[in-house]
C-alpha cells in the first residue's frame, strides 16, 4: 500500500447541526500506526448567464485544513471523536454555549426584529 491509497472512500454523515459532511481516510506515508482522516463538506453553487440559464457546481470543499491522526485499527469510536474535533474546532458556534450573536447593550426589541428578520432570511433563502 501506498502513500496516499484510499483507505476508507468518501462516506456520508450526518453532524449534531443536522447538516451532512463526509469523511475519508488515506494511507499515511510510511507511518504503520496512523491514517490521515479528512472532513469535507458539499458546496452548491447556483449561477445564472447572462441569457438566465442556470448552472449548478457541486463540489466537496475540506474542513480541516491538515489532515487528523487516525489509528490503523480503525475504531469506530475514534473516528467519531476525531470527526467530532475537527467539525467543532471549525464551526466555532458549537464551542459557545447560550451565544445569541449580539455584542453590547441592545434592546431586546431590536434583537427580537432583528432574529425576526435573519429567520425570514433564512426561510427565503436570501
Amino acid at each position: 500500500m501506498n502513500e496516499g491509497d484510499v483507505i476508507i472512500e468518501m462516506t456520508p454523515f450526518i453532524f449534531e447541526d443536522g447538516n451532512t459532511y463526509y469523511f475519508q481516510i488515506l494511507k499515511r506515508g510510511h507511518s504503520n500506526d496512523y491514517h490521515d482522516i479528512y472532513v469535507y463538506e458539499k458546496v452548491r453553487e447556483e449561477k445564472k448567464n447572462f441569457f438566465g440559464i442556470k448552472r449548478v457546481n457541486e463540489y466537496f470543499k475540506q474542513v480541516n485544513k491538515s489532515p487528523e491522526l487516525v489509528s490503523v485499527n480503525l475504531n469506530t469510536d475514534e473516528i467519531k471523536r476525531d470527526i467530532r474535533k475537527i467539525l467543532i474546532a471549525t464551526k466555532a458556534f458549537h464551542q459557545l454555549k447560550n451565544w445569541d450573536g449580539f455584542v453590547g447593550n441592545i434592546p431586546n426589541d431590536v434583537k427580537v426584529a432583528l432574529k425576526r428578520e435573519n429567520s425570514l432570511k433564512n426561510i427565503l433563502g436570501e
